[in-house]
Protein backbone atom coordinates (compact mmCIF):
# COMPACT_ATOMS: atom_id res chain seq x y z
CA UNK A 1 0.00 0.00 0.00
CA UNK A 2 3.19 2.35 0.52
CA UNK A 3 4.73 1.69 -2.68
CA UNK A 4 0.73 2.45 -4.15
CA UNK A 5 0.40 5.71 -2.57
CA UNK A 6 3.78 6.57 -3.44
CA UNK A 7 3.03 5.68 -7.42
CA UNK A 8 -0.05 7.38 -7.25
CA UNK A 9 1.30 10.20 -5.58
CA UNK A 10 4.03 10.62 -8.58
CA UNK A 11 1.67 10.32 -11.13
CA UNK A 12 -0.76 13.30 -9.72
CA UNK A 13 2.31 15.34 -9.83
CA UNK A 14 3.47 14.35 -13.21
CA UNK A 15 -0.16 15.32 -14.58
CA UNK A 16 -0.05 18.79 -12.80
CA UNK A 17 3.47 19.29 -14.33
CA UNK A 18 1.60 17.96 -17.89
CA UNK A 19 -1.73 20.24 -17.41
CA UNK A 20 -0.05 23.54 -16.56
CA UNK A 21 2.48 23.10 -19.42
CA UNK A 22 -0.28 22.33 -21.94
CA UNK A 23 -2.58 25.25 -20.71
CA UNK A 24 0.60 27.32 -21.05
CA UNK A 25 2.24 26.49 -24.68
CA UNK A 26 -0.34 23.26 -25.83
CA UNK A 27 1.17 19.74 -27.18
CA UNK A 28 4.70 20.91 -27.23
CA UNK A 29 4.50 22.57 -23.32
CA UNK A 30 2.57 19.25 -22.12
CA UNK A 31 6.11 17.36 -23.41
CA UNK A 32 8.37 19.83 -22.40
CA UNK A 33 6.70 19.62 -18.89
CA UNK A 34 6.39 15.85 -18.98
CA UNK A 35 10.27 15.65 -19.24
CA UNK A 36 10.72 18.07 -16.37
CA UNK A 37 8.41 16.08 -14.57
CA UNK A 38 10.37 13.13 -14.77
CA UNK A 39 13.35 14.60 -13.81
CA UNK A 40 11.89 15.76 -11.03
CA UNK A 41 10.34 12.00 -10.19
CA UNK A 42 13.96 10.57 -10.69
CA UNK A 43 15.36 13.28 -8.36
CA UNK A 44 12.84 12.84 -5.62
CA UNK A 45 12.89 8.65 -5.65
CA UNK A 46 16.85 9.07 -5.14
CA UNK A 47 17.43 12.04 -3.36
CA UNK A 48 13.89 12.34 -0.70
CA UNK A 49 16.04 11.21 1.97
CA UNK A 50 18.85 13.57 1.53
CA UNK A 51 16.20 16.27 1.14
CA UNK A 52 13.90 15.57 4.60
CA UNK A 53 17.60 15.03 6.41
CA UNK A 54 19.18 17.60 5.18
CA UNK A 55 15.67 19.90 6.43
CA UNK A 56 15.87 18.79 9.46
CA UNK A 57 19.40 19.41 10.00
CA UNK A 58 20.34 16.02 10.75
CA UNK A 59 23.86 15.21 11.29
CA UNK A 60 25.41 11.33 10.58
CA UNK A 61 26.99 10.03 13.60
CA UNK A 62 28.70 6.40 14.27
CA UNK A 63 30.37 4.79 17.24
CA UNK A 64 32.93 6.51 17.47
CA UNK A 65 30.75 10.11 18.44
CA UNK A 66 32.07 11.88 21.45
CA UNK A 67 28.64 11.37 23.27
CA UNK A 68 28.25 7.90 25.06
CA UNK A 69 24.51 8.65 24.60
CA UNK A 70 24.91 8.89 20.83
CA UNK A 71 27.49 5.76 20.95
CA UNK A 72 24.50 3.45 22.54
CA UNK A 73 22.04 4.57 20.84
CA UNK A 74 24.32 3.59 17.89
CA UNK A 75 24.92 0.13 19.38
CA UNK A 76 20.83 -0.33 19.81
CA UNK A 77 19.96 0.15 16.27
CA UNK A 78 22.98 -2.09 15.21
CA UNK A 79 21.75 -4.74 17.74
CA UNK A 80 18.14 -4.74 16.70
CA UNK A 81 19.27 -4.12 13.08
CA UNK A 82 21.35 -7.49 13.22
CA UNK A 83 18.49 -9.65 15.55
CA UNK A 84 15.68 -8.53 12.90
CA UNK A 85 18.10 -9.57 9.75
CA UNK A 86 18.34 -6.48 8.21
CA UNK A 87 20.99 -4.14 7.34
CA UNK A 88 21.40 -1.26 10.08
CA UNK A 89 20.47 1.90 8.61
CA UNK A 90 22.37 5.62 8.28
CA UNK A 91 21.91 6.72 11.57
CA UNK A 92 21.54 10.78 12.32
CA UNK A 93 21.00 13.17 15.42
CA UNK A 94 18.52 15.99 14.98
CA UNK A 95 19.31 19.45 17.43
CA UNK A 96 15.77 19.57 18.31
CA UNK A 97 14.57 19.47 22.62
CA UNK A 98 11.03 17.73 21.33
CA UNK A 99 11.71 14.17 21.64
CA UNK A 100 10.62 12.29 18.28
CA UNK A 101 12.00 10.06 15.66
CA UNK A 102 11.44 9.03 12.36
CA UNK A 103 12.85 7.04 9.42
CA UNK A 104 13.20 7.49 5.57
CA UNK A 105 14.44 5.60 2.73
CA UNK A 106 13.57 3.85 -0.73
CA UNK A 107 14.43 0.72 0.44
CA UNK A 108 16.09 -1.21 3.13
CA UNK A 109 19.43 -0.66 1.54
CA UNK A 110 18.90 3.13 1.60
CA UNK A 111 17.12 3.64 5.07
CA UNK A 112 17.98 6.38 7.57
CA UNK A 113 16.90 6.55 10.72
CA UNK A 114 16.95 10.03 12.60
CA UNK A 115 16.68 10.89 16.27
CA UNK A 116 16.28 14.18 18.37
CA UNK A 117 18.50 14.97 21.08
CA UNK A 118 15.49 15.60 23.37
CA UNK A 119 14.61 11.82 22.51
CA UNK A 120 18.20 10.35 23.79
CA UNK A 121 17.95 12.72 27.28
CA UNK A 122 14.30 12.03 27.92
CA UNK A 123 13.71 8.35 27.20
CA UNK A 124 15.44 5.29 29.26
CA UNK A 125 18.06 3.47 27.08
CA UNK A 126 15.39 0.34 26.73
CA UNK A 127 12.36 3.12 25.77
CA UNK A 128 15.17 3.97 23.16
CA UNK A 129 15.41 1.01 21.87
CA UNK A 130 12.03 0.19 21.34
CA UNK A 131 11.35 3.77 19.08
CA UNK A 132 14.71 2.34 17.38
CA UNK A 133 13.00 -0.73 16.81
CA UNK A 134 9.66 1.27 15.46
CA UNK A 135 11.48 2.88 13.08
CA UNK A 136 12.86 -0.59 12.08
CA UNK A 137 9.77 -1.73 11.03
CA UNK A 138 9.07 1.27 9.05
CA UNK A 139 11.81 0.53 6.72
CA UNK A 140 11.27 -3.22 6.75
CA UNK A 141 7.39 -2.64 5.75
CA UNK A 142 8.57 -0.19 3.00
CA UNK A 143 6.68 2.44 4.63
CA UNK A 144 9.87 5.00 4.92
CA UNK A 145 9.89 5.18 0.71
CA UNK A 146 6.82 7.13 0.37
CA UNK A 147 6.82 8.44 3.81
CA UNK A 148 10.34 10.14 2.73
CA UNK A 149 8.63 11.26 -0.82
CA UNK A 150 5.48 12.75 0.31
CA UNK A 151 8.02 15.09 2.84
CA UNK A 152 10.78 15.55 -0.08
CA UNK A 153 7.48 16.82 -2.70
CA UNK A 154 5.66 18.89 -0.25
CA UNK A 155 8.72 20.85 1.01
CA UNK A 156 9.28 21.73 -2.39
CA UNK A 157 6.13 22.55 -3.56
CA UNK A 158 6.29 24.92 -0.54
CA UNK A 159 8.87 26.74 -2.11
CA UNK A 160 7.17 27.19 -5.10
CA UNK A 161 4.41 28.61 -3.24
CA UNK A 162 6.31 30.73 -1.29
CA UNK A 163 7.80 32.20 -4.85
CA UNK A 164 4.52 32.37 -6.53
CA UNK A 165 1.88 33.28 -4.24
CA UNK A 166 4.37 36.22 -2.38
CA UNK A 167 3.71 38.99 -4.31
CA UNK A 168 -0.08 38.31 -3.64
CA UNK A 169 0.16 37.45 0.03
CA UNK A 170 -0.90 34.56 -0.10
CA UNK A 171 2.31 32.26 0.02
CA UNK A 172 1.22 31.59 4.05
CA UNK A 173 -2.31 30.42 2.54
CA UNK A 174 -1.11 28.60 -0.26
CA UNK A 175 1.84 26.24 1.65
CA UNK A 176 -0.48 25.61 4.88
CA UNK A 177 -3.23 24.58 1.89
CA UNK A 178 -0.53 22.31 0.17
CA UNK A 179 1.19 20.95 3.43
CA UNK A 180 -2.75 19.37 4.69
CA UNK A 181 -3.43 18.17 1.05
CA UNK A 182 -0.03 16.70 1.14
CA UNK A 183 -0.19 15.00 4.52
CA UNK A 184 -4.08 13.56 4.52
CA UNK A 185 -2.44 11.76 1.15
CA UNK A 186 -0.06 9.71 2.94
CA UNK A 187 -2.06 9.85 6.39
CA UNK A 188 -2.40 6.48 7.46
CA UNK A 189 -3.09 5.18 11.22
CA UNK A 190 -3.38 1.83 10.16
CA UNK A 191 0.55 2.13 9.12
CA UNK A 192 1.32 3.24 12.55
CA UNK A 193 -0.51 0.72 14.85
CA UNK A 194 1.47 -2.03 12.19
CA UNK A 195 5.21 0.02 13.05
CA UNK A 196 3.85 0.02 16.30
CA UNK A 197 3.17 -4.39 16.61
CA UNK A 198 6.07 -5.01 14.23
CA UNK A 199 8.10 -2.73 16.13
CA UNK A 200 7.27 -4.81 19.30
CA UNK A 201 8.29 -7.91 18.29
CA UNK A 202 11.57 -6.77 16.83
CA UNK A 203 12.61 -5.65 20.16
CA UNK A 204 10.70 -7.87 21.88
CA UNK A 205 9.11 -5.46 24.50
CA UNK A 206 5.83 -3.81 23.72
CA UNK A 207 5.65 -1.81 27.10
CA UNK A 208 9.01 -0.37 26.91
CA UNK A 209 7.44 0.92 23.40
CA UNK A 210 4.09 1.74 25.40
CA UNK A 211 5.96 3.99 27.66
CA UNK A 212 8.05 5.38 25.51
CA UNK A 213 5.02 6.78 23.09
CA UNK A 214 3.58 8.05 26.71
CA UNK A 215 6.83 10.21 27.38
CA UNK A 216 7.22 11.21 23.82
CA UNK A 217 3.53 12.33 23.65
CA UNK A 218 3.59 14.48 26.73
CA UNK A 219 6.53 16.27 26.19
CA UNK A 220 5.38 16.85 22.02
CA UNK A 221 2.52 18.95 23.64
CA UNK A 222 5.11 21.04 25.34
CA UNK A 223 7.98 21.39 23.07
CA UNK A 224 7.98 22.68 19.51
CA UNK A 225 9.56 21.39 16.36
CA UNK A 226 10.42 24.43 14.46
CA UNK A 227 10.96 22.39 11.61
CA UNK A 228 7.91 20.62 11.38
CA UNK A 229 5.69 23.69 12.71
CA UNK A 230 7.09 25.05 8.89
CA UNK A 231 5.64 22.18 7.42
CA UNK A 232 3.04 20.02 8.98
CA UNK A 233 3.39 17.86 6.05
CA UNK A 234 6.45 16.39 7.28
CA UNK A 235 3.90 15.86 10.37
CA UNK A 236 3.40 12.12 9.30
CA UNK A 237 7.45 10.86 9.22
CA UNK A 238 7.61 11.32 12.98
CA UNK A 239 6.60 8.21 15.72
CA UNK A 240 4.16 10.47 17.14
CA UNK A 241 2.63 13.86 15.86
CA UNK A 242 5.42 16.79 16.17
CA UNK A 243 3.37 19.54 16.13
CA UNK A 244 1.53 21.44 18.79
CA UNK A 245 -1.52 20.52 20.30
CA UNK A 246 -3.18 23.84 19.60
CA UNK A 247 -2.56 22.89 15.52
CA UNK A 248 -3.72 19.41 15.46
CA UNK A 249 -7.06 17.95 14.60
CA UNK A 250 -9.02 14.88 13.82
CA UNK A 251 -7.14 14.41 11.07
CA UNK A 252 -3.89 13.98 12.17
CA UNK A 253 -1.56 11.64 10.54
CA UNK A 254 -1.00 9.70 13.69
CA UNK A 255 -3.94 7.74 16.00
CA UNK A 256 -4.28 9.19 19.39
CA UNK A 257 -1.42 8.17 21.30
CA UNK A 258 -4.03 6.77 24.04
CA UNK A 259 -5.18 3.72 21.59
CA UNK A 260 -1.39 2.80 20.34
CA UNK A 261 -0.59 2.94 23.83
CA UNK A 262 -3.59 0.54 24.41
CA UNK A 263 -3.28 -1.93 21.87
CA UNK A 264 0.99 -2.89 23.19
CA UNK A 265 0.01 -3.18 26.58
CA UNK A 266 -2.88 -5.84 25.31
CA UNK A 267 0.30 -7.39 23.07
CA UNK A 268 2.55 -7.55 26.01
CA UNK A 269 -0.73 -9.38 27.29
CA UNK A 270 -1.12 -11.56 24.57
CA UNK A 271 2.71 -12.86 24.99
CA UNK A 272 2.22 -13.00 29.09
CA UNK A 273 -0.82 -15.72 28.60
CA UNK A 274 1.41 -17.66 26.05
CA UNK A 275 4.08 -17.73 28.03
CA UNK A 276 2.39 -18.40 30.87
CA UNK A 277 0.39 -21.26 29.14
CA UNK A 278 4.02 -22.63 27.65
CA UNK A 279 5.63 -22.61 31.37
CA UNK A 280 2.33 -24.67 32.28
CA UNK A 281 2.82 -27.34 29.36
CA UNK A 282 6.22 -28.19 30.50
CA UNK A 283 4.44 -29.41 34.07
Amino acid sequence: MSYLRATLFMFFIHAIFAGIGWAIYGNQGAVVATGIALVFHIAVFWKADTLVLRANKAQEVDENHPSPMVRAFVKECRDLSSSAGMICPRLFIMDAHQPNAFAVGRDALHASIAVTNGLLMTLNRAETRAVIAHELAHVKRGDSLSMGIASAVSGLLNRLTWIFFAPLGLSAISSRFISRTVAQIFASKAREHAADRDGAKICGKPLDLASALEKIERNTVSLLNPVAEKNPATAHIYVVDPLHASKRTHRSSHPATEKRIARLRRIAEDLDNKDNAKTESRY
